[in-house]
């Protein structure tokens, strides 16, 4: 049988007790809510630099191996330089001495 009205003190307070439990509850809840609020917030902030840094990583990767081939173009300079120049040395040397051994059978 429900009851219609509360009659005792006790039972006023009981009420009021749970209801002040209640309120106390649902600040915390909110004040938990807030909380995660915020951490949703720095973790969203955290995956978008993550995601810049890798762009960032990206382009600097795609860099490195640019100037990586550059470098590697410039260091086979001198040799092709190296090559050319005892290619020059011998193709002169041995036409002189062709064309002394020439000069002496013909001569």
């Amino acid at each position: 049988m429900p009851r219609e009205h509360i009659t005792t003190e006790a039972e006023i307070k009981e009420i009021w007790q749970r209801l002040t439990a209640g309120e106390e509850s649902i600040k915390s809840a909110h004040r938990r809510l807030d909380n995660h609020e915020r951490m949703v917030d720095s973790i969203n902030n955290v995956a978008l630099s993550v995601s810049k840094v890798a762009d960032e990583v990206k382009i600097l990767r795609e860099d490195s191996n640019e100037i990586s081939e550059e470098l590697k173009v410039l260091k086979e300079k001198p040799v092709k330089r190296y090559e050319t120049f005892i290619t020059a040395c011998i193709t002169t040397l041995s036409g002189a001495v062709i064309g002394y051994l020439a000069s002496l059978i013909i001569g």
